[in-house]
């Protein structure tokens, strides 16, 4: 079995126990600089019976790279969507596509709390303060007891409402598929989505599409209470990024928390983002842990093995 790893350009597989196991299962080639040009990718991928693409490296979606892997059987995407895969064209040749979902959720969901409590606590004031020898005065927000909406209830949703009850929060969520039965289960409450507004804290947990594609939009922004804080370790299209920053400036919402931006990542030197104090900003850093790394590194060799088994798993046959 001819197995290729075309684009760890970050060198995670290398020397790992992952792939010692994935070279047990067939003939391997780890590549661990991107291709420089489609030629050598196609040289790379030509004979691959079976494609392990690491963190959405490899197009397979907007190329026409598929029409040329003629023995291709399996792809293993180390992350959670095949946003680089055309699933039309997978599913029409009888290629198995697999995902890592859930991979990532419980250090995105301790990143949300990072956020929250980084926000409510003042450590944007207080921890430079007092690195420059002052003993600040700040008012934090004591989390227990406030609400927090949560739009989107999955991995990560779902996560973030069990950590959040644990500090004695009220949960509301709201998605276009929420019934209470289901919000129930995790001790949260269903919501509409102008309820979820009003929350002491309005957390994103949303794919994007058509339907989600700037869903917190200048007029709901509008409609958030000023003491209220904005989370976004989702995606940034979620968001009008240029209301989000008007709002920040003027303090019409008491702070944001935010790992995703567009249209550009890296965030320019001169975004307006970097110039707000009551911004807290990663860099799109909330999944990058050791546990999230062990997964991505774990999940799409086990879920390779259960292809070559006769069982695949994690499975999926839609476009991300």
């Amino acid at each position: 079995m001819r197995i290729v790893i075309p684009d760890d350009n970050f060198g995670l597989f290398t020397g790992t126990a992952p792939l010692a196991r994935l070279q047990g299962l067939g003939e391997v080639a780890h590549y661990t600089e991107n291709a420089p040009d489609r030629e050598a990718l196609l040289e790379r991928l030509g004979d691959a019976e079976v494609i392990l693409t690491t963190r959405y490296q490899t197009d397979l979606k907007s190329t026409d790279l598929l029409d040329h892997i003629p023995n291709l059987k399996c792809i293993s995407i180390m992350g959670t969507r095949p946003r680089m895969v055309d699933m039309q064209r997978a599913n029409a040749r009888g290629i198995t596509v697999s995902v890592t979902p859930g991979a990532s959720s419980q250090s995105i969901a301790e990143h949300t709390m990072m956020f929250i409590l980084t926000l409510a606590k003042r450590m944007l004031a207080v921890t430079p303060a007092m690195k420059a020898g002052e003993w600040p005065r700040e008012t934090g927000v004591e989390i227990h007891g406030k609400t927090i909406s949560l739009l989107g209830f999955g991995h990560i949703g779902v996560k973030v409402c069990r950590m959040a009850l644990g500090f004695g929060m009220r949960v509301i969520t709201w998605s276009r598929s929420m019934t209470s039965e289901r919000a129930g289960a995790e001790g949260a409450e269903a919501a509409t989505l102008e309820e979820c507004l009003k929350a002491d804290f309005v957390s994103l947990h949303l794919h994007v599409n058509e339907g989600t594609r700037g869903i917190i939009s200048r007029e709901r922004i509008a409609q958030m209470k000023p003491e209220a804080f904005l989370i976004n370790t989702s995606r940034a299209a979620l968001v009008d990024q240029e209301a989000l920053i008007e709002a920040l400036r003027g303090n019409r919402i008491a702070g944001a928390g935010i790992d995703v931006f567009e249209p550009d990542e890296p965030l320019p030197p001169d975004s307006p983002f970097r110039s707000l104090d009551n911004a807290v900003l990663t860099p799109h850093s909330a999944w990058d842990t050791d546990g999230t790394l062990g997964r991505f590194l774990r999940l799409p060799v086990e879920n390779i093995e259960a292809f070559l088994n006769g069982s695949p798993q994690n499975t999926v046959n839609e476009d991300a």
